[in-house]
């Protein structure tokens, strides 16, 4: 029983810990994309480079 009840402790204390991590970040930079960047891909917002070459 307690194996379990540490366990479940364990998974809790990290599901609070990334959720607090996650607001900071997402307060702090955002981490969504916006819908015209969404629609543009991620490659070329975030990474200013194309999926596919064209030429």
């Amino acid at each position: 029983m307690s194996q379990i009840i540490g366990s479940v402790a364990g998974v809790l204390v990290a599901f609070v810990g990334g959720m607090i991590v996650y607001g900071v970040i997402n307060a702090i930079s955002g981490l969504r994309l916006t819908d015209e960047e969404e629609f543009n891909g991620a490659d070329v917002s975030i990474h200013r480079i194309g999926a596919t070459s064209v030429e």
